[in-house]
Parts: structure tokens; C-alpha cells; sequence
């Protein structure tokens, strides 16, 4: 079975700009999930910079390529920002890839004295191969076929917030039926630390939304909430794929609100789903919607409770950023 981990504190391959994921949810894989960290210090919102994928060292027979090109695509898709190359960070992610490898564990931390050990946890790890201090890194982790290692990550709650975020940089370690993935906040105020702040960074225009699928994408029809540590829905075997709206919320004060996130199937009949909403979201938001403490601030989702058919679907976003009235809608297909 297919493992992966996450932890960004703050797919198979792409096809047709960002249009296609394969399948991830199928094979019921293993998540843990960290929350972004809390900011204490900040600065104002920078809106996304890079809008155009930067290039890599990556070699065409490296399979970090497909990931990086392929994630930068769907970044750039839903307007979030490219992310830069970083050689520490992939020095970083090699070592712990290693670590994870001798010692046949998913994890991020590292315990001293057992083979591999470098540094405690993922900052650390970066440090210890001559990274900035004044950076916060965040990681994920994830053991089976390299080719399907960013379709799990896409096709999720925790994970597919976390890949979305505000990160500007990344490192990437994948052989050997493992991949590693750190990411970096290099612009958020603070000395740096274990997690991707979510203040700094790319941050979305205060006045839009970031939304997946993406405009006219074709997504997985299942997904298993159980493959997700912590699990988005305990309750439920089986789901629909996972959909996600997200805003700006980079000053404490910022606080996203949903009073409405529906989806239409083929011949627009409204689909069974759940609104999950972070913890700051719960209070002005529509009675129905489940909060969720693993939810970054500014991030919704809409969860089908049960498989979806193939065909096309809308999905309709209503809401407020700080009482200013949001909304979006938006189609995609099912397969």
C-alpha cells in the first residue's frame, strides 16, 4: 500500500496544463497532516510572483522533474505561484529520504542515533546542510510508485492545501519507491523555524480566490478519506474528490466565511457533500458547515459523502473575506 505523509505548517502526470490527475484515492494511502504555524510577527501581503515555472537542474530521466514541472503547472493554474528550485532543500530531502529508507519508516522527525540521523526535524535537516536559518520549512513524505507520488497529494484535504499554499521554494528527493518534498517560506517576517508561516510569501490578491480542481480539469471520481492522518471524515469509507476554495489570510484579523458551497452533477442535480471550514471560519459561516481544526486558516472545502459518476460537474462557491462578499463558480469533469 501506497504511504504518505504531510506537514506544511503554514500527481500521476499532468496532462493538457493541469487539466488531468490520475488516480490517488483508490489505493487508500497513509497522511499525517501539521498545521501552518501560527504568526506572531508579519508583514503585508505579497500577492504571487512567480507566474511563470522557473527552470531546474532536474535532468529529463529524473523523475523530480515530472514533479516539479507538473506541480508548478497546477500552481500557476490556480494562480498561487510557481516555486523556485532550492539546493539545500533537495540536499535535505535526500538525506531524509535516506534516513527513511535504512531505518523503513514514513516520518519527518529524525531520532538521534539511528542510521541516517542529520537533524531532528525538516528546519533542522535544512540547516544541517548549509540552508538559511531565516527560512521555515515544511515537508512532505510519501513510500510506493514514484509516478503516483503528487496525484496522492493533489487528490486530498490535508495534503492538497498544504501543496497550494504559500511556499516559494522547494527541494525534492525521489528514488527508490520514496519521495521527499521540502518547502520553504524565505520572505515571511521571523527568525525561521519548522513549518511554512503563513504570513509572507506568495500571497493571493486580498480580493480573489484560489480554487480545485481547476477550471475544466479531470479528476478521480473516488476518494478515501482513511488514507488521511488525521482522517477528514472518519465516518465515510468512500467520498468524492475533494474540493477547495481558499483566500488570503495573511493578518490574524483576516477570516474566510462560507454560506454556501454546493456542487452540480451532469444534468444539475445538486451532489451529497459536507463543508468542512477551519476553526476561525465556523462562527459566520452556514450552520451545516463541519469545522475542521486541521484546516488551514482561509481554506474550505466541499466533500462529496460518496463517489462521484464520471461527467462534467459545477461547483458554486459563495462566501465573505472579512464580510466582503466572495464568489465563484467553476466546472470540471469526473472520470
Amino acid at each position: 500500500m501506497k504511504k504518505y505523509l504531510s506537514t506544511v505548517a503554514a500527481m500521476s502526470a499532468f496532462v493538457a496544463a493541469c487539466a488531468s490527475i490520475g488516480n490517488a484515492g483508490a489505493t487508500s494511502p497513509k497522511i499525517r497532516s501539521k498545521p501552518q504555524s501560527t504568526p506572531a510577527i508579519r508583514k503585508e501581503p505579497s500577492s504571487p510572483s512567480t507566474r511563470v515555472a522557473p527552470a531546474s537542474s532536474y535532468t529529463r530521466t529524473d523523475p523530480r522533474l515530472e514533479f516539479f514541472n507538473a506541480l508548478n503547472s497546477l500552481r500557476i493554474a490556480m494562480g498561487v505561484g510557481a516555486l523556485r528550485q532550492d539546493a539545500a532543500l533537495d540536499a535535505a530531502a535526500e538525506n531524509h529520504l535516506e534516513y527513511m529508507k535504512l531505518n523503513a519508516v514514513m516520518s519527518h522527525t529524525e531520532i538521534p542515533g539511528t542510521p541516517g540521523f542529520t537533524r531532528s526535524d525538516p528546519y533542522q535537516q535544512v540547516l544541517a546542510v548549509g540552508g538559511s536559518h531565516k527560512q521555515w520549512v515544511g515537508q512532505n513524505a510519501y513510500s510506493g510508485e514514484l509516478a503516483g507520488c503528487l496525484a496522492a497529494m493533489a487528490g486530498s484535504v490535508y495534503h492538497l492545501q498544504g501543496i497550494t499554499s504559500n511556499q516559494e521554494t522547494i527541494g525534492l528527493a525521489m528514488r527508490d519507491n520514496y519521495c521527499v518534498a521540502n518547502f520553504g517560506v524565505v520572505s515571511a517576517a521571523g527568525t525561521g523555524g519548522y513549518g511554512l508561516a503563513q504570513w509572507g510569501g506568495q500571497q493571493l490578491p486580498p480580493n480573489t480566490g484560489a480554487y480545485y480542481p481547476v477550471d475544466n480539469a479531470s479528476v478521480h471520481g473516488l476518494f478515501i478519506p482513511g488514507g488521511e492522518i488525521p482522517n477528514p471524515a472518519p465516518d465515510l469509507a468512500r467520498a468524492g474528490p475533494p474540493i477547495m476554495f481558499r483566500v488570503n489570510v495573511e493578518k490574524p484579523s483576516d477570516v474566510l466565511t462560507v454560506s454556501n458551497f454546493i456542487l452540480r452533477g451532469p444534468g444539475g442535480n445538486s451532489v451529497p457533500a459536507r463543508i468542512l471550514v477551519p476553526i476561525e471560519s465556523k462562527p459566520g459561516s452556514v450552520a451545516s458547515a463541519i469545522e475542521d481544526a486541521s484546516l488551514y486558516r482561509g481554506v474550505a472545502f466541499l466533500l462529496p459523502t460518496q463517489p462521484i459518476a464520471a461527467g462534467t460537474y459545477t461547483a458554486t462557491f459563495a462566501g465573505a473575506r472579512n464580510g466582503v462578499a466572495i464568489s465563484k463558480s467553476w466546472s470540471f469533469t469526473a472520470y
